[in-house]
C-alpha cells in the first residue's frame, strides 16, 4: 500500500520552477551594465597614459645611448 502511494507521487509530473525577473532588476542590470563599462573604458585610459609615458622613457634612452655610440665612433 505504501509502496503504491509512493509510485503515483513519482508518476506525478512535478511543475518545472519559472523565475520571473521584475522590472527593477533588469534596470539595475543595465545601470550596472552601463557602470561598468564607464570603468572599463577609464581603465582603458588610464593604462594608455601609463604605456606613453613608458614608451617616452624606453625612447629616451634609446636615443641616448645612440647618441653616445655615434659620440664615440665618429669624433674619436
Amino acid at each position: 500500500m505504501v509502496e503504491e502511494e509512493i509510485k503515483e507521487e513519482e508518476d506525478v509530473e512535478k511543475p518545472v520552477p519559472v523565475a520571473v525577473t521584475p522590472p527593477e532588476h533588469v534596470k539595475l542590470m543595465d545601470r550596472l551594465n552601463e557602470m561598468d563599462a564607464r570603468v572599463e573604458f577609464v581603465a582603458g585610459e588610464l593604462w594608455q597614459r601609463q604605456g606613453e609615458r613608458l614608451g617616452f622613457t624606453i625612447g629616451l634612452l634609446y636615443g641616448v645611448l645612440i647618441g653616445m655610440i655615434a659620440y664615440v665612433i665618429f669624433l674619436m
